[in-house]
């Protein structure tokens, strides 16, 4: 449906888990992710009315303004105090101890080489792990859609480098 634009309650109800995922990512905290979705759906409800379907996808117009508001708080927060969150953070318990273990090394191994990620490419691995297409990450980080393939790829590839690397 290029062109229409969708009722507010509708894109709400549509994006909720999708923009919560992606912020929740980036940010590495329930309740500082919850705070942030809703600063993300309040702003992008007052703006709505400037909202053209036409110049973009709703899903790229809110990862934008979802971006943005990640990019605010972590400047409020602070690098430092973001990274040691991620690091923190714990997986659910399963039934075999040293399985638990394991991935909980190559978790935050992961997590770890993520946050070492320069800024664009942290960015585009957080909104295409939260369902993102090329076109949309590269309408969201103001780039073609090429050039958020070449930095995603040029993100895995650094990623797999340095995992491999800690092995």
């Amino acid at each position: 449906m290029p062109g229409e634009k969708p009722e507010f309650e509708q894109l709400y109800r549509e994006y909720l888990d999708r923009i919560y995922g992606y912020v929740r990512a980036q940010l590495g905290n329930q309740a500082e992710a919850e705070d942030v979705t809703s600063r993300i759906f309040i702003s992008a409800f007052q703006a709505y009315p400037r909202y053209r379907p036409l110049l973009g996808s709703p899903s790229a117009w809110l990862f934008q303004i979802a971006r943005n508001a990640v990019l605010d708080h972590q400047r409020r927060s602070g690098r430092r105090e973001r990274l040691h969150r991620l690091l923190a953070r714990q997986r659910p318990a399963e039934a075999d101890p040293a399985v638990l273990a394991q991935d909980r090394v190559l978790h935050q191994e992961v997590v770890a080489a993520v946050t070492r990620l320069p800024e664009r490419q942290r960015q585009v691995v957080g909104l295409r792990h939260s369902g993102l297409s090329f076109q949309e990450v590269g309408a969201v980080m103001a780039c073609s859609e090429d050039a958020a393939k070449m930095l995603y790829h040029r993100a895995l590839r650094t990623l797999r480098e340095a995992l491999a690397g800690s092995r």
